[in-house]
């Protein structure tokens, strides 16, 4: 069985007298046939093509010419990426903190209270979180006063001990 692709080689050695496997004998006319065989189709249909070269038609083949390429593959980047530049955070030390909140939270008014009525004194403290830092303060002469009665020391005491159990959060966070 012949494949096309072998077409132009075969019409070559047609041409100059040699047979290869599968063609036709060449004949002395002065035309010369050769007849290829086709994978069947998955019909079962077979099919013929049939070249006719006339001898007095040079026939030259030549085998193509594949030019590949180079493949430039790029060299791997690894590139370590940038950390976004950052600023510095602020710190303000644990007294410039309690400033600011007192500053924010009341306009360092010690006898505060908030339109609720529910945020007391200089830190604006609600009356459960007071009574539970000065339970854990062992000041059990602060639980139950309100934090808008209590001494501006006292007030000033239960807020560092509320910073030191619970951070800022109790105010937010950052003060500003």
């Amino acid at each position: 069985m012949v494949t096309l692709a072998c077409l132009p080689l075969l019409v070559l050695d047609m041409v100059q007298g040699s047979v290869t496997s599968g063609a036709a004998p060449a004949d002395t006319s002065s035309e010369s046939s050769l007849v290829l065989a086709v994978v069947p189709s998955t019909e079962g249909v077979s099919t013929t093509v049939e070249v006719t070269v006339p001898e007095e038609v040079p026939v030259t083949t030549v085998a193509p010419v594949i030019t590949v390429a180079p493949v430039v593959v790029p060299a791997p980047t690894t590139t370590v990426p940038r950390p976004a530049p950052t600023v510095a955070p602020v710190v303000q030390s644990d007294a410039d903190y309690l400033a600011c909140v007192r500053r924010r939270e009341s306009n360092n008014n010690y006898s505060a209270v908030d339109r609720t009525g529910t945020f007391l004194g200089a830190y604006q403290i609600y009356q459960g979180g007071w009574d539970s830092v000065a339970s854990r303060m062992d000041r059990s002469d602060l639980i139950g006063i309100p934090p808008n009665e209590a001494s501006p020391s006292d007030q000033d005491a239960v807020a560092a001990a509320m910073l030191q159990f619970h951070g800022r959060s109790p105010w937010g966070g950052g003060c500003s």
